[in-house]
């Protein structure tokens, strides 16, 4: 799971840690398999990342467990940051991974300092999809790629995280559903066109629902 980038301060500690259980348990198989995809489709494993709406950091930390990335993590819950800090720490990644606290329609980095922009989950909740995408190309270097969207990593994962859930919270197919619709892909579309990126990647298979955009060179 990914923490959502929508208001993230209605998280007390309590519900934050019962997110972090969940991503410790039933979603705890998908981080490295969605880390390895991302590395191998964008051929970049050294340099800067960032996560954007990392929640807990379990992402984060798969990306710099299996690569030479420096990653950062970034949330707009205090709460969540917290427990991604403890987290961070648990793997000793103190200096390969660092929790941030900011938010995608702002991101608190400099134009092209990035090598590499993740997200899993956190873009169906962007309050604005045009103002998110933006903010990803502008802090991309030039050559630099942004890998955003959603997904277990492969089809087994995602039946067997679904049958866990449903027994978890009876309500949570319908409750992704409603997140979807948020992101359709003429939404989507219409939102990178709005950003002014117009050369993409808009993948939905086994992996999941992902948007890939490199920065051009100039």
């Amino acid at each position: 799971m990914a923490s959502r980038t929508v208001n993230r301060e209605e998280h007390t500690d309590e519900s934050a840690a019962d997110f972090n259980e969940i991503a410790q348990t039933i979603f705890f198989p998908i981080y490295p398999v969605i880390a390895n995809q991302i590395l191998e489709r964008t051929g970049i494993e050294q340099g800067q990342c960032l996560d954007l709406g990392c929640g807990p950091g379990h992402l984060a930390i798969a990306l710099a467990t299996l690569s030479d990335l420096k990653v950062c993590a970034m949330d707009n819950s205090r709460p969540m940051l917290r427990i991604a800090e403890e987290n961070i720490r648990k793997y000793r990644l103190e200096r390969r991974v660092r929790a941030v606290f900011g938010d995608v329609m702002e991101i608190p980095f400099n134009t092209g300092s990035m090598d590499l922009v993740v997200s899993r989950g956190s873009f169906f909740f962007w309050p604005n999809l045009s103002r998110g995408f933006s903010e990803c190309l502008r802090v991309i270097r030039p050559g630099g790629i942004a890998y955003i969207g959603g997904g277990f990593g492969n089809a087994r994962l995602k039946d067997e995280i679904a049958e866990k859930m449903r027994v978890r919270d009876p309500e949570w197919k319908e409750k992704r559903n409603r997140w979807s619709q948020n992101c359709t892909p003429p939404k989507v579309r219409a939102a990178l066109v709005f950003a002014g990126i117009r050369d993409y990647d808009l993948n939905k298979d086994d992996s999941g629902y992902w948007i890939v955009f490199r920065k051009p060179l100039k």
